[in-house]
């Protein structure tokens, strides 16, 4: 790791930590004061307080929220996502409360992209309009919590009227507490996105650097993906812990949008399986470190397919109840099949292998008022179907705070750099420069309405393709507002 990202990683690593301690000591004298309760379900049958539902959701893909914390109060190190853990979420405490309730609602959102097709020129605006139902039930027992969220809906797009088509998204999130001493986290997730999905997306708030990528801008066109997470650690000892995790998802593209000045943009579908086991001991109060190995095996259309061995020495620290910080650094082998990106080969279908430094470190603050979420990684990952396989460096931060009772607002800033070790087609860039600055606001007018308005400022440099077409720098402007309805019935005690 070269010295420039390593001191970013210092840095950060720091900067979280002065602003959580910081921050600690208010939270403990808040802890013992009441706290607000949540507003009633309205079913004239709860009679105990304990009966409380979720407030309105409000960000989220379609007004959909899956916030799950452990079952359980034992101590255990928390489970970055590097590991196969939940890793950061930019969630309040307030948020986070435990209930057994089922809840719908629907959203209708109004949006505006100045260059919806993201060319550097003939920038073509895009009004969006859509509506999204959605449903979701959730149960919490002392061992054993759950959720399941479903919304459909549709887009209509102004000046894209061939992308009005109807959109899915499904997700199933679990925890289970499967004796006093194992715990299995299991996740899915498929969404079913035709052309512009709608106004806002959970993602954008929730970068993470697990190993995924969601840096790259990918242009308008129908996808498909569905991803299959599963995490069990065992805690076989007062002062070690070891687990493993494994995951699978599949990208799948059709009817790419393209403007007419501009080159036809070709997508591959894309397949990525990874493993990760790992062993934590704790070595002092709430730090655990140890050793940790992960395997992937990507694989794009027609021929391409990548393998990584991460050797990485892992390090989580439970600062307090509400702030933790997690990081990972080792070396790292890639085997590459595919079109070779740079060289005297470069277009030309060949093997590459070399080692390289893998690393990362993530880190979370949450309160009942205020939430951070910060992160930087530099790991061989997919590349969505627009390269192949790349190093990615990436860096992201996200502040989600209660300004006002009612009023919520977020904010957020990312940067990935995407070099790439395979192509997925000769005339691909070779090197992907994207950057994401956002802020939402929110506001709960009553019990089960709420408003949003958001904005997003996006950007995409190429460089490194043998067609010029492919050597651009463009942005975009995004505005929304979504007006969401959402009820919530509790069940059981």
């Amino acid at each position: 790791m070269s010295g420039r990202y390593a001191g970013t990683l210092i840095l950060l690593w720091a900067w979280l930590a002065g602003f959580a301690l910081g921050q600690i000591q208010s939270t403990q004298t808040q802890s013992t004061e009441s706290q607000p309760t949540a507003p009633d379900s309205g079913d004239s049958g709860a009679t105990s307080v304990n009966r409380s539902v979720p407030a309105p959701a409000l960000s989220g893909i379609v007004g959909m929220e899956t916030e799950l914390g452990d079952p359980s109060d034992t101590n255990m190190p928390h489970i970055p996502s590097f590991l196969g853990g939940q890793g950061s979420q930019l969630v309040l405490t307030t948020e986070m409360e435990r209930s057994n309730y089922l809840r719908g609602g629907i959203n209708i959102s109004e949006g505006y992209n100045d260059n919806a097709l993201l060319t550097p020129v003939a920038q073509e605006g895009n009004n969006t309009f859509s509506v999204f139902p959605n449903i979701a039930l959730a149960q919490s027992t002392p061992r054993m919590r759950w959720s399941l969220d479903y919304a459909a809906g549709l887009t209509v797009n102004q000046r894209l009227s061939s992308q009005n088509q109807g959109s899915q998204n499904l997700t199933f999130e679990s925890i289970f507490r499967l004796s006093p001493h194992v715990s299995l986290h299991a996740a899915e997730n498929f969404n079913l996105v035709a052309g512009i999905f709608g106004a806002s997306t959970a993602s954008e708030f929730q970068p993470g650097s697990g190993g995924s990528n969601n840096t790259l801008i990918t242009p308008v066109t129908n996808q498909r993906w569905s991803q299959t997470v599963v995490e069990a650690n065992y805690h076989f000892a007062p002062k070690d812990v070891v687990g493993a995790s494994g995951s699978f998802s599949d990208l799948h593209y059709s009817e790419v949008v393209s403007s007419s000045t501009s080159a036809p943009v070709n997508l591959t579908n894309t397949q990525t399986t990874s493993g990760t086991a790992f062993w934590l001991h704790e070595l002092f109060r709430n730090d655990w470190a140890g050793f940790s190995y992960r395997f992937q095996r990507i694989t794009y259309d027609p021929n391409g397919e990548t393998k990584v061995h991460t050797f990485a020495f892992a390090n989580s620290v439970n600062v307090s109840k509400g702030f933790h910080i997690s990081g990972f650094i080792g070396p790292e082998y890639s085997e590459n099949q595919g079109l070779v990106a740079t060289g005297s080969g470069a277009g030309q279908l060949s093997t590459v292998s070399g080692w390289s430094f893998a690393g990362g470190l993530e880190g979370g603050w949450q309160s009942a008022h205020t939430s951070v979420s910060a992160g930087y990684s530099k790991q061989v990952t997919t590349g969505l179907g627009v390269l192949g396989a790349v190093r990615l460096q990436n860096i992201h931060a996200a502040v989600r705070r209660e300004i006002f009772p009612r009023w919520t607002i977020d904010a957020l800033a990312a940067y990935g750099d995407n070099q790439a070790l395979t192509l997925a087609l000769a005339t691909n860039a070779t090197s992907i420069n994207t950057g994401t600055f956002g802020v939402m606001l929110e506001r709960s007018i009553v019990r089960s309405l709420g408003l949003q308005i958001g904005y997003f400022h996006d950007l995409q440099d190429q460089s490194g393709s043998a067609n010029p077409a492919e050597n651009f720098n463009a942005d975009r402007n995004r505005f929304f507002v979504t007006l969401s309805y959402q009820w919530a019935k509790a069940l059981g005690r």
